[in-house]
């Protein structure tokens, strides 16, 4: 290396605006010079003075960003914080401190300088996204609507979008719809912050994206106006192989309810099978009742689910009767989802918090049936040994080693159960039909008899003695 060449990489690490170790003491004036360190360098608290633009600022969400010309950054909340808007322009002093995702800035005072605008947003790939790498950043990206709902405790709608498998969380507290409804099933381009999820260890496990402005939710292909007139689809034919079909896509199905759980779920089915419709809706529902569902096709674990689904009733129907099935039939996956009925022995009960497991066996194959959420032991009689008719909807559990072809049997399954109803007792165990804590005192009452009983032959036996010793004399 020539001596003019080393002497100009010397003047350009002189002049270089990174920060350095051997420089500790150097003030930090930029977002990205806080960003290049590490954990162990930015917990030093390094003094900082930047002047940016605010991006988003909440305090009930615990988000507090800036911007200037060459990163994002974070801000801690400290005492007497004032309360800033997106697009105010700041002065921020305060020292670095690790995060715990990122390096970020604990101010020890932020000024107001004047009121200005947002700078235009980053667009960034899936990819980009995912890294981690734009935590922080106020940045732009689309995707399609699967579901909002408004946060009563941030003030915010929860608008969860998808693209490329990925699902994130979009906080807005305005939308471009008149009914939140109306937005489900378009496609937006978010402009927002990028904050990250991550676990004790700092390691991302999820994306959120904080929009500042009711300008930040843009709908660039709007929903279908009437979305319950779209075509309608037999269950069994979801996923099935199309030239033009597409995964994902929003559909319509009709069906009987077999199983609902406000908020969470709802089984239901057609003439050609069953299917899982996941939802946050709480509208009541009975089994019986006849519904239409919209929702997003998805893989499920044997048969499609619907992702985000929403329903209406459509009128009362009568309740689909239990299919009468064996275990190998039901190992075969043709009853997923669907209401079963076979004849098994109680192997144990087992409460697990709020839910209720039986183990059971049927044809010298054990499996599990369980009743969800229910706050007492409603199978506190039920006798292990007991020959009973469960009934349930049956879920698939596939194993590892699927194979094509009629020989191929599921790993095993379990029955999801409506109530304590779904369990009839067929034939208790032989012998007297006695609650446990009842053989409990019987036993500790024939144990004190006997040893009633042995104490007097005792007794006896000593006056025996005694009497014989006396005649001796």
């Amino acid at each position: 290396m020539g001596p003019s060449l080393l002497l100009g990489l010397l003047c350009l690490a002189v002049a270089c605006p990174a920060y350095s170790a051997d420089n500790p003491d150097r003030v930090l004036t930029t977002a990205a010079q806080v960003r290049s360190l590490s954990a162990a360098e930015a917990d030093l608290q390094h003094p900082v003075k930047l002047h940016g633009v605010v991006t988003f600022y909440d305090k009930g969400l615990f988000s507090h960003f800036i911007q200037d010309d060459t990163a994002g950054i974070y801000l801690l909340d400290y005492s007497n914080a004032p309360d800033l808007l997106p697009g105010q322009i700041v002065d921020v002093e305060g020292v670095t401190s690790a995060g715990e995702f990122a390096p970020v800035i604990a101010p020890s005072s932020v000024t107001v300088v004047s009121q200005g605008q947002l700078s235009a947003a980053t667009p960034v790939s899936l990819e980009q996204l995912v890294s981690g790498r734009e935590d922080s950043q106020f940045v732009q990206f689309s995707g399609l609507v699967r579901s909002v709902h408004f946060d009563k405790d941030t003030q915010n709608f929860l608008v969860d979008i998808v693209t490329g498998g990925e699902r994130f969380t979009v906080y807005s507290r305005q939308l471009p719809v008149a009914q939140p409804e109306d937005l489900v099933d378009s496609v937006v381009q978010v402009q927002g912050v990028c904050s990250t999820l991550f676990n004790h260890q700092r390691q991302l496990f999820g994306i959120r994206l904080l929009v500042p402005q009711a300008a930040g939710l843009i709908v660039t292909t709007p929903a279908p106006r009437s979305p319950y007139d779209m075509p309608l689809q037999k269950v069994n034919s979801l996923l099935q192989f199309s030239p033009e079909g597409t995964f994902g896509d929003r559909v319509k199905v009709t069906g009987t309810v077999v199983y609902y759980e406000p908020g969470s779920a709802v089984f239901i089915q057609d003439d050609t099978g069953g299917l899982h419709c996941q939802t946050l809706q709480r509208d009541p529902l009975q089994p019986g009742d006849h519904v239409e569902v919209l929702g997003f096709m998805a893989k499920g674990e044997y048969t499609p689910i619907l992702e985000d689904s929403v329903y209406r009733k459509i009128g009362p129907g009568t309740e689909v009767k239990p299919d009468e099935a064996d275990v190998n039939k039901l190992l075969t996956g043709v009853d997923d989802c669907q209401l079963v009925t076979l004849t098994a022995r109680v192997l144990d009960r087992v409460q697990r918090g709020v839910n209720q497991f039986l183990l059971l066996q049927s044809s010298d194959f054990t499996f599990q049936a369980y009743l969800p959420r229910r706050d007492s032991d409603d199978f506190d009689a039920l006798q292990n040994g007991s020959e009973v008719k469960i009934t349930g909807v049956c879920l698939i559990e596939r194993g590892n080693d699927w194979q094509a072809g009629e020989n191929w049997r599921a790993a095993s399954f379990h029955l999801l159960m409506r109530s304590p109803d779904d369990v009839t007792v067929l034939q208790t165990p032989a012998g007297l039909n006695v609650p446990d804590g009842l053989w409990i005192a019987l036993a500790s009452g024939i144990i004190a008899l006997g040893s009633l009983l042995w104490l007097v032959i005792i007794r006896i036996k000593h006056r025996k003695h005694l009497s014989a010793i006396k005649s001796t004399v």
